[in-house]
């Protein structure tokens, strides 16, 4: 038998590797060959901490450091669940074939969700790779597959789908009726227009301040994060006529509470987007709302599609619209917009040949 020095733990501890063998000759040769291993970076001291504990390690830090929020930690470790497969394995024991084999079982999941479990992995890996778990990282071998998942584009409503949704909302008992209309009226994100509070609406300076939403806590219930979704999140957006009525009832109507939040329930929670969600899908349904032969699915969402779209058509800029929708960046407003932009093209340039006309540039 013969030890050898392997390195130090987290305590400067000497840690010792022993060797045994039936001969010197054979005790010799595997010494030789761990000193070898060591000398090229490719012995790792045993260790067993999970997957499922690694990712968790990396994330609380980065919350600690401010550099995600609350939300998107929750969210992290919702789609950590969906790696239940490798969760609970240590990370030096995960090989490239059990994380193909993870993701391949995961197409029928939306895309979206398949990336964010492939950033994870990889994530994983190199903190392992960089923290000397491991000598070589398993996802270098690994693609993202891609989703088997039908879905359908969330689309605008048409002028004939709005004007049937606000009859009904009008003249029907539907909850949350407020906040569609100011989410249809204004293009807010609906978890924005739940956490405003009463200091937010400002009728005599004619502005809404956004500065917050509601986010999923680690138990799925609801609570108001303090910072909006993206940076350019946070913002305020003048009150505009179409949608002053709603605003001046709902602050006559409110009462106070102690978050000072607009909206709860009758319980009087906090007000999730899945709930309006529901309610939305449920009148679409019962009132027939959509009309079927034009491409595409409504949903919620549907609600701030819709209000750009009909900026769009009246010939806003599209960098006044990016600031209104709270976009982090105007490509985003441009590429989520696209079909709608290039539909008006030709209705720009004939305002534009009319105006050379007016001015008389023309020919």
């Amino acid at each position: 038998m013969a030890q050898i020095n392997v390195g130090k733990d987290e305590n400067g501890k000497v840690i010792r590797k022993s060797v045994t063998a039936e001969t010197q000759e054979e005790v010799k040769a595997k010494l030789d060959e761990l000193k070898l291993s060591i000398y090229t970076g490719k012995f790792v001291n045993a260790n067993t901490i999970t997957f499922s504990q690694l990712i968790k390690q990396i994330y609380d830090e980065k919350l600690a450091m401010n550099e995600i929020q609350p939300q998107t930690y929750y969210r992290t470790m919702e789609t950590v669940k969906l790696c239940k497969e490798i969760n609970d394995i240590p990370v030096q024991k995960i090989d490239s074939t059990a994380i193909k084999q993870l993701l391949l079982s995961k197409v029928d999941y939306a895309n979206s969700t398949i990336k964010k479990m492939y950033i994870i992995l990889n994530q994983c890996f190199k903190e392992a790779l960089k923290r000397k778990i491991i000598t070589d990282n398993p996802m270098l071998d690994v693609r993202k597959p891609k989703s088997t998942k039908k879905t359908k584009k969330i689309r605008a409503l048409t002028l004939d789908e709005q004007k049937k949704l606000v009859e009904v909302i009008r003249n029907e008992n539907v909850r949350y009726a407020e906040q569609m209309l100011i989410s249809m009226f204004t293009g807010m994100r609906m978890g924005e227009i739940n956490a405003l509070s009463v200091n937010d609406l400002n009728t005599n300076f004619n502005f809404i301040n956004i500065d917050k939403t509601i986010s999923k806590g680690e138990h799925g219930e609801a609570f108001v994060n303090d910072t909006a979704k993206t940076e350019n999140g946070n913002r305020q957006i003048p009150i505009n006529e179409t949608v002053r009525p709603v605003i001046e009832k709902v602050i006559s109507e409110y009462k106070a509470t102690d978050d000072n939040v607009l909206f709860h329930t009758s319980a009087g929670t906090l007000i999730a987007t899945s709930v309006v969600n529901t309610e939305f899908r449920r009148i679409v349904n019962k009132y027939n709302i959509q009309d079927k032969t034009v491409k595409g699915d409504l949903s919620l969402h549907s609600l701030r599609h819709t209000y750009a779209t009909r900026c769009i058509e009246s010939g806003m800029p599209p960098k006044v619209l990016q600031h209104l929708m709270g976009h982090s960046d105007i490509k985003v407003t441009l590429d989520t917009y696209a079909d709608v932009f290039d539909n008006f093209q030709s209705i720009s340039v004939e305002q534009a040949d009319s105006y050379l006309n007016q001015v008389s540039l023309a020919v």
